[in-house]
């Protein structure tokens, strides 16, 4: 009997890494941008595990809330909780938070990395290189978000901080 418990406490320390690892969103650096036309969600691609990825196949079918935001920013960190919350709440409806830094420090991956970490984000994060905000139309204040409806068409532009039930009312219009 004590060897299965030893067996069980020793299953449950391997998995609990695992756990917390898949609960916090990944983040990565832009590798291209392309501009898909007026009204469109702007396209993009980043490795993560070796392999490049891009929003357009990440976020297909699904109402995606792009959120383009700093680490420095206090608006932008106010908001933070609420999409995660957002992010979790409404993944069944095939919703997805998706955040840009716009962070330019020379530390800004282990910036915006800890950050995430330390926040327990839990959605995909890129860190722009600015060639996202321009492709966007430029970006005036931060933060900024996107409603992208399940076609890839920007249906609205959110300038400044939102509360969550902003946010869950501007994505319900999309859904």
């Amino acid at each position: 009997m004590l060897r299965l418990s030893t067996i069980l406490f020793a299953l449950a320390l391997i998995a609990t890494p695992a756990i917390q690892a898949a609960d916090i969103g990944g983040v990565y650096l832009v590798e291209s941008v392309t501009k898909k036309g007026a009204g469109k969600a702007v396209d993009f691609t980043w490795k993560a595990n070796g392999k490049t990825q891009s929003f357009a196949e990440v976020t297909k079918g699904k109402v995606v809330l792009v959120n383009i935001w700093a680490t420095w920013c206090a608006p932008c960190r106010k908001e933070i909780p609420d999409l995660v919350a957002i992010h979790t709440e409404m993944a069944s409806k095939g919703v997805m938070v998706f955040g840009i830094s716009v962070d330019q420090d020379e530390n800004k991956y282990t910036m915006v990395k800890n950050f995430v970490e330390k926040k327990m984000v839990n959605y995909l994060n890129i860190i722009d290189n600015l060639k996202i905000a321009d492709a966007y139309g430029g970006i005036q204040a931060i933060p900024t978000s996107f409603i992208v409806n399940r076609n890839g068409d920007i249906v609205q532009k959110i300038v400044g901080g939102m509360s969550k039930a902003q946010f869950v009312a501007a994505i319900e219009k999309a859904l």
